[in-house]
């Protein structure tokens, strides 16, 4: 049986640059932006999140893990640091920082006072985008809320969309919000932020929808085996929609509901939109 705690570092003091760098991160702002802009790392908060990363093919981003003396033994946390434990030494892997903090030193850091206490400091992924490959992506133009991005993260996940781009204006992807509302679908999408609208209308190789509120655009439902091809779909902004660029340069569609109803939600159009493409493709032929 593995001894968890003998592979980690006690640290009692709060002006550790590491535990600093956790409390900036979980506090979210302007400082934390400009954190995760100069170390290009994010803080992954919680059992759930942890637990993605180390079960997926991105444990190696992984550098490093905090866990409180009193929490190293909570079943679920002693778990997931014994296979953590087990796989870098199965596969002769360098250990993350594993850090063990007092509990007094946990009740200091934002968001974790009301639970067990795991989390983790990974590296932001650097993937090379390739607009010229056919793939199902979604466009999130200038969305703010966090938890709209994150939960439109998880939907296009569950959808089968596995790339993002998002445009300047989005909600920061890698922030402690985000990550936490998408609860672990980073590890599985490759995502792009900061990208110009105009730009990427010039080197998408596909056809491109956006949502609109004329009724005048095709009908999402009669849109059919277009959707069967890899295709775009951009959500827009949440009081301004999708931005003129889009809407200029692409296929409108809207989603037919009750007259005189308030529009959806960003989130929840994107819902619809990319599970009636999965419907087409996996449940009406």
């Amino acid at each position: 049986m593995v001894e968890i705690a003998s592979y980690f570092r006690l640290i009692q003091s709060p002006q550790n640059e590491t535990i600093k760098q956790i409390k900036i991160h979980l506090e979210g702002g302007s400082k934390s932006a400009k954190l995760r802009k100069e170390s290009s790392q994010a803080c992954i908060e919680g059992i759930h999140l942890v637990d993605a990363w180390l079960h997926s093919k991105r444990l190696n981003e992984i550098r490093t893990i905090v866990t409180s003396v009193q929490d190293i033994n909570h079943p679920e946390i002693a778990a997931a640091l014994t296979y953590l434990i087990e796989h870098c030494q199965d596969h002769d892997l360098d250990f993350p920082d594993l850090i063990m903090i007092e509990d007094q030193l946990k009740s200091s850091l934002s968001g974790v006072v009301n639970g067990p206490c795991l989390i983790g400091l990974i590296d932001i992924p650097k993937i090379v985008m390739r607009l010229e490959d056919q793939i199902d992506t979604v466009v999130l133009d200038a969305i703010q809320d966090s938890g709209n991005v994150g939960t439109i993260l998880r939907t296009a996940l569950a959808a089968g969309y596995r790339r993002i781009l998002c445009t300047v204006g989005t909600a920061s992807i890698w922030s402690n919000k985000v990550l936490r509302a998408a609860m672990g679908a980073h590890v599985s999408l490759e995502i792009f932020e900061m990208l110009d609208p105009q730009n990427l209308i010039e080197q998408s190789t596909q056809p491109i929808y956006v949502t609109a509120l004329d009724s005048s655009s095709d009908n999402l439902y009669r849109i059919g085996d277009a959707l069967l091809q890899p295709h775009t779909f951009v959500f827009g902004n949440e009081g301004q929609g999708v931005g003129t660029v889009f809407q200029e340069n692409s296929t409108k569609i809207f989603i037919p509901q009750e007259a005189g109803v308030e529009s959806l939600n960003v989130a929840a159009a994107a819902a619809v939109c990319l599970f009636e493409a999965r419907r087409i493709r996996n449940y009406s032929h």
